[in-house]
């Protein structure tokens, strides 16, 4: 039943990539000559691979959370845990979109953290990034609607003060879990984690407005919520490496009532080359450290 399961899943993504895939292929063709046309200056060249810089630093917060996850079930230093998963980052571009996931879970076997405890860790990891993408969104619905009633505060103070509306929104949730073989204690030490995604998913969704305002003026919460749920969608999706496709074709839906199809073209494309150097930046300065025994931290935070 496990792997008729698994199958289905397996499949049912493909189908939606290769839905995604055409829909996206059919709207560059519909605006082909409105993109064509398009050339970046040499300012926002800079400024795009500027942004992947911040992008990969910001990857940093899910690896703290992935730490702490991972350290709920065993004493495992930041050195390994951080590096199970900046090392690994680029394998979620493998077709399957879960090499990452198996490549953390093997650098970390022949500790202290068993197999079993690797997968809940894997599990909880795969709940915890999307609740915190969850209430980033819901917060910055409310603190859209607000700012509208109150247009003489500037965007980003509105955009700022979501975290601690991310964080308290992640604590009630998280309090009246319970999953198998996972205590209540453990289950509110997941907070921290959720809260660190929270601020990752702000960081994403401020990433792609950055990216979006280079080429043309809209509301930063707006941008930010698209393309959270894009980026959350795309790693949802399996069998979409690194959400190809599945993520493009998200944006490019909500965004159309903006009626700037062709600029939503360009940012999205722009918006996966700056996630991807990212994803780039992270996995080789890892991968620089790992040979000269260099670590990120050597006490686990228990």
């Amino acid at each position: 039943m496990e792997a008729r399961l698994k199958s289905v899943a397996v499949w049912g993504g493909r189908f939606i990539l290769l839905v995604a895939l055409v829909f996206v292929a059919f709207e560059i063709r519909r605006h082909w000559n409105g993109i064509s046309g398009w050339r970046p200056s040499a300012s926002q060249v800079t400024l795009i691979l500027a942004l992947s810089v911040p992008y990969a630093l910001s990857l940093l917060l899910l690896a703290e959370g992935w730490h702490r996850i991972v350290t709920l079930f065993a004493s495992e230093p930041r050195s390994r845990t951080f590096t199970s998963f900046c090392i690994t980052q680029v394998a979620k571009y493998l077709p399957g979109n879960v090499a990452h996931l198996i490549g953390r879970g093997l650098y970390l076997r022949g500790n202290t953290v068993s197999d079993g405890e690797i997968v809940k860790a894997t599990l909880l990891e795969l709940a915890v990034i999307p609740l915190g993408a969850a209430v980033t969104i819901v917060c910055l619905g409310f603190l859209g609607f607000f700012s509208d009633l109150l247009p003489w505060i500037p965007d980003m103070a509105w955009y700022g003060s979501a975290l601690f509306v991310c964080c308290a929104a992640a604590f009630a949730l998280v309090l009246p879990a319970r999953a198998p073989g996972i205590s209540g204690r453990q289950i509110a030490k997941i907070f921290p984690s959720i809260g660190l995604a929270a601020i990752f998913m702000l960081c994403l969704g401020g990433t792609f407005a950055a990216v979006f305002n280079l080429l043309s003026e809209a509301p930063v919460a707006i941008l930010a919520g698209a393309g959270i749920i894009a980026w959350l969608v795309g790693y949802l999706t399996p069998g979409a490496p690194g959400g190809i496709g599945t993520r493009e074709a998200t944006l490019i839906a909500l965004l159309a009532f903006l009626n700037q199809e062709d600029t939503v073209l360009i940012a999205t494309a722009l918006f996966r080359v700056v996630t991807t150097l990212g994803d780039v930046l992270l996995f080789a300065g890892s991968w620089l450290k790992v040979p000269r025994g260099a670590s990120i931290g050597d006490t686990p935070n228990n």
